[in-house]
């Protein structure tokens, strides 16, 4: 599991790292549940996972030009070198 690769400690840092970090986005909405815990991955979503299709894909067109989601993997891989992840977001 992606908690017993990590240690406790560092998939706090990890999740706390991406929730401030949605908190400081200016979208064009933001709908809840950012953070997803599953087995072997964090689902993270700058919008939110309870946005509707339509959302979705006005923020899908909204990144083509703002680029959140490279940005955010970019603060990622700097903020956390020593982790072995992958981002995708």
């Amino acid at each position: 599991t992606i908690q017993k690769f990590l240690g406790e400690g560092s998939l706090q840092d990890l999740i706390n790292y991406c929730l401030m970090y949605i908190s400081q986005l200016t979208l064009p909405f933001k709908r809840g549940t950012f953070i997803e815990f599953r087995t072997g991955m964090l689902n993270v979503s700058p919008v939110g996972r309870n946005c509707s299709q339509e959302e979705r894909m006005q923020f899908y067109e909204y990144d083509k030009d703002h680029r959140f989601r490279e940005k955010f993997i970019q603060a990622l891989k700097k903020q956390f070198p020593h982790l072995a992840l992958t981002y995708s977001i």
